[in-house]
C-alpha cells in the first residue's frame, strides 16, 4: 500500500510505503497504550475512591461508638439518681428525727423492696435494655417515694409548729376589761359601713397595763397611722403579735421582752372611738384570728 504526501514550498512529493507487518505493529502499539492507559486509570481511580472506603468504614464503626456513649449516659444518669435517692434518704431521717417520729418508717430498707446497690454497667449488655429500663424506673419510684414522705413530714412539723405556737401564744394582752370587737367583717363605728376587723378589742380603764402574750423582740415601737401608739413584738416562727391605741409605750424597739410583761398602757390613740387595746396576730405579716389562742387562754 502507498501513499503520496504533498508538502507546501516542496517541489518532489514525499511516498510512504506501508505494508502489513507495519499496520499490524502499529495496531498492537495503540492496543497496548489503551491497556495501560486503563490500568493507570485504575489505580488513579482506586486511589481517589480509597477516602470513600474509610468513610465506610467509619460508618460501621459509628454505632460502636454510639452504643458507648449510651452506656455513658445511662451510668452517669443511674450514678445521679442513687446519690440523689441518698441524700433524700438521708434528709428524711433528719426531719423524721427532727419531727420525733419513728425514723425506722422512713428508711430505704423498710420502704425500698426494689433498692439495690454494686457497681455500675460497664456494658448494655450487662442486663439488657429492658432491665436497665426497670431499674431506672425503680430509682425513679423511690426518689418520688421520698419526695412523698418529706411531704408528709412538713406537714407534721406544721402542725406541731402551730401547736406549739398556740400553746406559746395562749396568753390574755389584759388582765382586767373584756372583748368588745371579734376579728372578722363588721360595722365601722366611724362609718357605719361593713369592713373588716384585723383583730380583737378588749375594753379596759385608761393606762391599764397591757401585757406580752410570750416573751419576743420588740420590732417596732412608736406611731403608725391608724394605730396611734403601737408595740409590734416578734416571737420567731414568722409570729409577730401587734398592740395598738396605747397611751404609752412600757418598751422599745430591740428590747427582750418576756411572756406577761408590761410593754404599755391602754389609751385611746389613733383611729379610735375610746379607751381599749387593740390586739393582733400575724403570721408571715398576715393577721390571723387570734381568738384560737385567746380561747387557750380562758380555758385555763
Amino acid at each position: 500500500m502507498k501513499f503520496t504526501l504533498r508538502q507546501r514550498n516542496v517541489m518532489r512529493p514525499l511516498m510512504l510505503r506501508v505494508t502489513p507487518a507495519t499496520i499490524a505493529t502499529f495496531v498492537g502499539t495503540v492496543t497496548l497504550l489503551a491497556a495501560a492507559g486503563g490500568a493507570i486509570g485504575y489505580a488513579v481511580g482506586a486511589k481517589h475512591n480509597q477516602p470513600n472506603a474509610l468513610v465506610a468504614d467509619k460508618t460501621q464503626i459509628a454505632p460502636v461508638i454510639s452504643s458507648k456513649q449510651q452506656v455513658d449516659m445511662v451510668n452517669n444518669r443511674m450514678a445521679e439518681m442513687q446519690a440523689q435517692l441518698l441524700r433524700l434518704d438521708a434528709l428524711t431521717q433528719h426531719v423524721a428525727q427532727s419531727a420525733h417520729v419513728p425514723v425506722r418508717e422512713f428508711t430505704l430498707e423498710s420502704n425500698a423492696k426494689g433498692a439495690k446497690g454494686g457497681p455500675l454497667l460497664d456494658e448494655m449488655s450487662v442486663l439488657g435494655e429492658s432491665n436497665i429500663d426497670i431499674r431506672l424506673q425503680e430509682l425513679s419510684q423511690l426518689i418520688e417515694e421520698k419526695e412523698n414522705q418529706l411531704r408528709t413530714l412538713d406537714s407534721v412539723l406544721a402542725n406541731k409548729r402551730i401547736q406549739r405556737n398556740q400553746n406559746y401564744l395562749a396568753n390574755l394582752p389584759v388582765r382586767t376589761g373584756e372583748i368588745t370587737s371579734k376579728f372578722g367583717y363588721r360595722s365601722d363605728p366611724f362609718n357605719n359601713r361593713v369592713a373588716f376587723h384585723a383583730g380583737m378589742d378588749f375594753s379596759g380603764p385608761q393606762g391599764a397595763n397591757i401585757y406580752a402574750v410570750a416573751s419576743g423582740i420588740v420590732s417596732f415601737a412608736g406611731v403608725k397611722n391608724g394605730y396611734g401608739n403601737v408595740i409590734e413584738i416578734t416571737h420567731g416562727d414568722g409570729y409577730m403579735t401587734r398592740y395598738a391605741h396605747a397611751q404609752n409605750l412600757a418598751a422599745k424597739v430591740g428590747d427582750l421582752v418576756s411572756k406577761d410583761e408590761v410593754i404599755a398602757y391602754m389609751g385611746s390613740t389613733g383611729r379610735s372611738t375610746g379607751t381599749h387595746l387593740h390586739y393582733e396576730v400575724l403570721v408571715n405579716g398576715k393577721q390571723i384570728d387570734p381568738m384560737s389562742f385567746v380561747s387557750l387562754a380562758l380555758k385555763k
